[in-house]
């Protein structure tokens, strides 16, 4: 009997907390996730960043906006824009961070 994807990426982020990291990277935690296992993983990365800095690279910006404090858009290896979540999504100072927020790039 194997794991589900939610599963593996569960048991992946317990063994990163093993060695009791100051930082966790989490490149794209809930791709190829159902909606039950992500809302897990989502569940999971809102306990983690009471103790923990978590930094997610996600092109999902509903998760961005669920689960972030801090938001940074990069395009072509520049960062363009970074701050409080609520200010990207809602107010995005830079152009090209509002085309891709609002869909019309990217």
């Amino acid at each position: 009997m194997g794991l589900s994807g939610g599963q593996q990426q569960r048991l992946c982020i317990a063994r990163s907390l093993a060695i009791e990291p100051e930082i966790i990277l989490m490149d794209e935690p809930c791709s190829s996730l159902d909606p039950i296992a992500t809302a897990k993983i989502e569940d999971l990365m809102l306990e983690l960043k009471k103790k923990y800095t978590v930094i997610i690279v996600t092109h999902n910006m509903q998760q961005a906006a669920r689960v972030s404090d801090f938001t940074a858009y990069m395009y072509l290896g520049k960062l363009i824009e970074f701050g409080k979540t609520e200010q990207i999504f809602e107010d995005p100072k830079e152009e090209l961070t509002e085309k891709y927020i609002t869909g019309r790039f990217g």
